[in-house]
């Protein structure tokens, strides 16, 4: 009796099961998912920063704007000196007679002197006197005082608050170091949902 020798044939390999409707739906919603959130990082790194450099130059604009208003205002002062010495105001002339020459009309004399510096009125070394007496002037100023008013620069405020978003992680991620591993971050995820993936048969 021949007896044929069986060749065991190898067992071959399972077969993955092709994806259902189910699954292509999932896989497609986490790919729209990965790019939605990347595109939104990688515009955080672009846009946050560009927003605050607009910030600040609303505020160096605000603060400059408030600068040229008191140029206008000092400038707007010089033309009408310049103004009351073409006319030859008598009130300016006698001014200036009395402020930069030492002269006064002939059978006046002067109500009260004062120290031409405020400081020498101060008999306490205390800051705050010495504010006090900075802040009041003579009842007659000089006519350079009187035109660049240093008082009224001293006292105005040329600081500007502009209001600013919170600082959140996201904000400070996006302006501060970790900005560029927030847009590679960004990136790594958009080619994760645009990665292709294995379609039914």
């Amino acid at each position: 009796m021949q007896y044929a020798m069986s060749r065991a044939e190898p067992d071959s390999p399972k077969r993955r099961p092709d994806p259902g409707p189910a699954d292509a739906m999932i896989g497609g919603a986490l790919g729209w998912l990965f790019i939605l959130v990347g595109c939104a990082a990688i515009a955080a790194a672009a846009l946050i920063p560009a927003y605050f450099e607009t910030l600040n130059i609303k505020q160096a604009r605000e603060t400059e704007a408030i600068k040229a208003s008191m140029l206008a205002e000092e400038s707007h002062r010089y033309v009408d000196f310049h103004q009351a010495l073409v006319d030859d105001d008598p009130v300016l002339i006698e001014r200036l007679a009395m402020t930069e020459l030492r002269l006064k009309p002939v059978g006046t004399d002067v109500a009260r002197q004062t120290p031409s510096d405020p400081l020498a009125l101060v008999s306490d070394p205390a800051p705050l006197a010495i504010q006090n007496a900075l802040a009041s002037q003579p009842q007659m100023r000089s006519i350079e005082n009187e035109l660049s008013r240093p008082d009224l620069k001293q006292q105005a405020v040329i600081d500007v608050a502009i209001e600013r978003p919170r600082e959140t992680r996201l904000i400070i991620a996006a302006t501060g170091e970790f900005r560029p591993l927030l847009a590679g971050f960004g990136g790594l995820l958009v080619l994760m949902g645009l990665w292709p993936r294995r379609a039914s048969a």
